[in-house]
């Protein structure tokens, strides 16, 4: 008796330990459900899309709702899609040929293909996930990629790295399907920024399950896309919607020329061109400090701003950070001036969006702040905020929605030398009869009206290259193009 026991026991050790071994490969299993067999055939789907997208909007976190019909094609390897886009009276359509070891794409309103970039091309691996998770589920098998120790009772979890962006797949163990799709990648204004694709309402064709209802969460949740598959079916291949150019081929990344000047205004104005963004930034030096005034895009332009500040002053500290609006021209750079101790001016309606921005982890791209991280410190202007050393003199003037661009809109006014610098309000011609004020024009000299202040000279930000406007500008040009019906 007591033999038996011992074998029983020694039975059961074998049998717990052989269950180790051959714990369930989840990602095997949701690649047998939703891809196997798929190089033999395609599946083709119907779809609409609703996406919402940032641009330069009236105020923060606002988004342009653009609603998209179209169908695609796709098997493990392949994708195909067409799709139509909807603005107004006109009807813009889009197409894209994603195969193996090339891409084509004829992006909306455009008459030439668009050139793509090798990374580009490799982010197409996870981001066709938008449509359908076949091509991503492959990748993962076809490399072997091991279970994540993040797995719970839940999830199994399987992580890789592709063209520097994290993706995680998220696999439910109770039916070995998808679940969720998890990248985190860097971007230039927000950081690591994840995106999750959740999949739900899984059907059957043929003998794969798809998953009919995808929503996509961008920005770390703060931004829904949806798309919704229908009239699924099985076929032979794709259309031939793009023609592929005779000596085709990716390109590899070019990066941008980094060209700044600067230019001494005055005794204590400085105008430095970033011509690689298009920017005018505008540094002002009093008795013991500085302010910079715009900084493009992103922390590296930040950070070339703050050397060519020191070159103007090296002792002088950067006492003050200001941004004439929100959108990233102007706001971008904004977390190198953070880490050097800078106060941020900003009216109060922005401070949410500029934490949210100075806040942001970079830990895929670490800047200054990461590496070195000091508080954020506002001041807040109301209706105005005036800076003086006694001898220098600045204002700077919420105008607001009398913008007519956006609702945070500031500008920067010198009454000793009658100059306001603003950042992309005046359009006016350099050649050519003066064209009737656009809003932006009317509302910029109506608020210059309203302030009761004496301007000769308005100096803008946007643009820096010559698109046959002018950007330093006789208020006299403003008045007139105002006055004209």
């Amino acid at each position: 008796m007591k033999e038996k026991l011992i074998i029983s026991k020694f039975t059961l050790l074998v049998l717990i330990a052989f269950q180790g071994f051959t714990q369930t490969n989840y990602l095997e299993q949701s690649w047998q459900q939703q891809v196997k067999g798929m190089d033999n055939y395609f599946l083709t789907y119907q779809f609409t899309e609703s996406s919402n997208q940032l641009g330069h909007s009236f105020y923060p976190w606002q988004q342009t709702n653009y609603q998209v019909n179209g169908q695609i094609w796709y098997n493990s390897e392949e994708f195909s899609k067409l799709d139509t886009l909807k603005s107004g009276k006109h009807v813009y359509t889009s197409k894209t040929v994603l195969k193996e070891a090339e891409m084509l794409l004829l992006d909306f309103g455009n008459k030439d293909l668009t050139q793509i970039t090798t990374n580009f091309f490799e982010d197409q691996t996870y981001k066709t996930a938008r449509y359908s998770p076949a091509r991503i589920l492959n990748y993962f098998v076809s490399n072997k990629i091991s279970i994540s120790n993040e797995s719970d009772q839940t999830y199994a979890i399987y992580e890789t790295t592709i063209n520097k962006t994290i993706v995680k797949l998220h696999i439910n163990k109770h039916n070995n399907l998808l679940s969720k799709l998890v990248t985190i990648s860097d971007d230039e204004l927000f950081g690591d920024v994840e995106t999750e694709y959740i999949y739900s309402n899984y059907t059957i064709i043929g003998s794969l399950f798809v998953a009919l209802n995808i929503d996509i969460k961008k920005i770390n949740g703060k931004i829904l896309d949806q798309v919704r598959l229908n009239n699924g079916e099985i076929t032979d291949g794709m259309p031939s919607l793009l023609e592929r150019p005779e000596n085709y081929k990716l390109t590899d990344e070019v990066p941008a020329q980094i060209h700044i000047t600067t230019e001494k205004y005055n005794d204590n104005i400085y105008l430095l061109e970033l011509k690689h963004t298009d920017d005018k930034i505008l540094i002002v030096e009093f008795t013991n400090f500085l302010l910079v005034a715009e900084a493009p895009l992103n922390s590296e332009n930040g950070e070339l701003i703050i050397e060519e500040a020191r070159k103007i002053a090296p002792m002088k500290p950067i006492r003050y950070f200001v941004f004439g609006h929100y959108h990233p021209h102007y706001l971008g750079g904004i977390r190198p001036f953070v880490q050097k101790g800078a106060k941020i001016i900003t009216s109060k309606q922005n401070m949410e969006y500029v934490s949210f921005i100075v806040n942001a982890e970079h830990t895929i791209n670490p800047d200054s702040l990461q590496i070195d991280p000091k508080p954020l410190v506002f001041e807040e202007i109301k209706d105005s905020l005036k800076i003086s050393d006694g001898k220098t003199e600045m204002t700077i003037y919420f105008i607001g929605e009398k913008s007519f661009h956006t609702k945070d809109y500031l500008i920067y006014y010198f009454p000793n030398e009658k100059i306001l610098f603003e950042d992309d309000l005046v359009w006016i011609s350099k050649s050519g009869e003066l064209k009737k004020a656009s809003n932006r024009q009317a509302g910029l000299f109506n608020a210059i009206k309203d302030l009761g202040i004496e301007v000769k000279t308005i100096i803008q930000s946007w643009p820096v290259k010559d698109y046959g406007v002018k950007t330093v500008i006789p208020f006299e040009d403003l008045e007139k193009s105002v006055s004209i019906k």
